[in-house]
């Protein structure tokens, strides 16, 4: 496995410079183990190679390697692929892993010191004690890869090494100030070479290395957890929905959309507020998204208040994945309430959304617009600023809880005073627009501002922060490509006069809901809103 970049560790587990566990702090172990309620289904296939899950604490289980079977003890030797640990469990305790959740790689790694070799060409007790001794004066660690990659033919149960150039990182110290193990191994440990580049090609762990700690089977322990399933494990809770329960009520449970009152906190003095424009949905001066930031005060040495703001925007979006991921949140909606619902005003539900990155789905908010063939739903997915589609049954009741929240975005456009305006004009304004508004600053609207009954907000003017300029102002005028010359233009640019035809389909490119370009929100890596970060 080639490493690329560096990476801020913790280590789990050093054996020796050969061999050692280490985990990004980054990592996402916590979201890839599972408590109850979940379905287990008993593992019957013990062979070494296969994956598992297994109990890593009690009531908690974890993805596991089948390292050895045990038919003496009816167990397993496994190795938990996400905390580096080796644990005998009873073939009882051992359940099947499901393909997605095959997805996520391991979040531990085994690495090398390629740097690094004993000049026995084994490393002795007392140089292991050395080395890990050395790595007990550091809270921190960073790695980076080696000046070589190593490519390796291995079975594709294996897990590959990596090479890697290991530092220190002292207590109150920067990164900047990071110390070279090797080197302090080199100076520290007796019979050791540090090489320029690596010579300790040492071959990756197969699996009956992963674990050298119990070989005599009259040593084998088998913790009280990882015996047996509890017998009050819960595979599954009931729904407890109740006809005329309120709080889930479709017709009652209304989205709070934008008007004047949610955006007073965001306005300054002169009348005008900050935002951002979403990049990755329709921009044109008629059709567009923006995010809206409340501006510090003028003291403020850094941009961390942005980035403050959009974090409380990803937890709310946590809160809403948290919430609807537990089978008893999750109230399927039939095609006759929604039906109704839709004669009763506009009707808003969430969405489970299967997304390309995920194991599982998201969990969005979405407004119900009309029916489709196929059983399928037109949505408007307010907090992303995109329309879809879904099928009905992945469209469930939202609670009265999450409709109090605005969009995450203001949708907007500019005042329709013209209404004989023409959609060639239309698509000239917006083919200049998107090169003319900026996406990775904040911009300035206001102060001419005004909000329609769907919450959509009128402005008149945006500008760059500081500036004067009235960015629609640089628009040019069509009239400058009037006659033979803008036939020639619109020859050569053909989406002119047809750009919200485009615009529609484009925002139409959609994988289950979710446009090709669109990444929404990650938990556990930062794919969601990368526009801001």
């Amino acid at each position: 496995m080639p490493m690329k970049d560096s990476a801020l560790v913790e280590l789990l587990r050093v054996e020796s410079p050969s061999s050692l566990f280490v985990r990004p702090i980054s990592h996402i172990r916590d979201q890839l183990v599972y408590t109850e309620p979940y379905f287990l289904a008993p593992h019957t296939n013990f062979e070494a190679g296969n994956y598992a899950l297994a109990p890593i604490e009690e009531r908690m289980f974890g993805r596991c390697l089948i390292v050895r079977n045990i038919p003496l003890l009816e167990a397993c030797r496994v190795f938990f692929i996400d905390d580096a640990v080796t644990a005998n469990v009873s073939w009882k305790c051992l359940f099947v892993l499901k393909d997605e959740e095959r997805f996520h790689p391991w979040q531990a790694m085994h690495i090398s010191l390629g740097r690094l070799g004993s000049l026995t060409n084994e490393w002795s007790f007392e140089q292991r004690r050395q080395f890990m001794d050395i790595l007990s004066e550091f809270p921190k660690f960073e790695i980076t890869p080696c000046q070589v990659d190593i490519e390796d033919d291995q079975e594709e149960i294996d897990r590959p090494s990596l090479l890697v150039n290991l530092y220190g990182i002292e207590e109150d110290k920067s990164i900047d100030e990071k110390v070279s193990i090797e080197e302090i191994c080199g100076v520290l440990m007796p019979n050791v070479m540090v090489t320029c580049f690596p010579t300790l090609l040492t071959e990756d762990p197969r699996l009956a290395e992963l674990d050298k700690e119990q070989d005599d089977l009259e040593v084998i322990l088998l913790e009280e957890f990882r015996r047996q399933l509890p017998y009050d494990w819960r595979h599954e809770e009931k729904q407890e929905y109740k006809e005329g329960d309120e709080d889930w009520d479709i017709v009652t449970c209304k989205l709070v959309e934008w008007e004047e009152k949610l955006l007073k906190k965001y306005l300054l003095e002169d009348g005008c507020f900050w935002g951002f424009i979403t990049p990755n949905v329709t921009v044109s001066p008629w059709d567009m998204h923006i995010t809206p930031i409340i501006k510090e005060n003028e003291g403020s040495a850094d941009e961390q208040w942005i980035f403050d703001q959009f974090d409380k925007i990803k937890r709310m979006q946590l809160v809403f994945d948290d919430f609807y991921v537990d089978p008893k949140n999750q109230r399927p909606l039939d095609e006759e309430e929604i039906r109704y619902a839709l004669t009763q005003g506009r009707a808003y539900a969430i969405a489970a959304v299967e997304h390309r990155k995920k194991t599982g789905p998201q969990w969005l908010r979405v407004e119900i617009l009309d029916f489709l063939p196929n059983n399928n739903l037109d949505l408007r997915f307010v907090d992303q600023g995109f329309r879809g589609f879904e099928s009905i049954k992945n469209i469930y009741r939202i609670h009265r809880l999450h409709t109090a929240m605005p969009p995450f975005q203001i949708p907007m456009g500019l005042y329709f005073d013209d209404v004989s305006i023409s959609e060639t004009e239309m698509g000239w304004s917006s083919h200049f627009w998107r090169e003319i508004v900026p996406f990775d600053v904040p911009i300035v609207v206001g102060p001419k501002l005004e909000f329609i009954e769907t919450g959509k907000l009128q402005f008149a003017e945006i500008r760059e922060i500081g500036e004067q300029e009235n960015l629609l102002d640089e628009i040019p005028p069509i009239s400058l490509y009037s006659g033979d010359g803008f036939s020639h233009y619109e020859g050569e640019n053909s989406d002119l006069g047809s750009s919200e035809e485009e615009s529609d389909a484009s925002e139409l490119e959609l994988n289950r809901g979710i446009p090709d370009e669109e990444d929404e929100y990650d938990s556990e890596d930062q794919d969601y809103y990368d526009d801001y970060d």
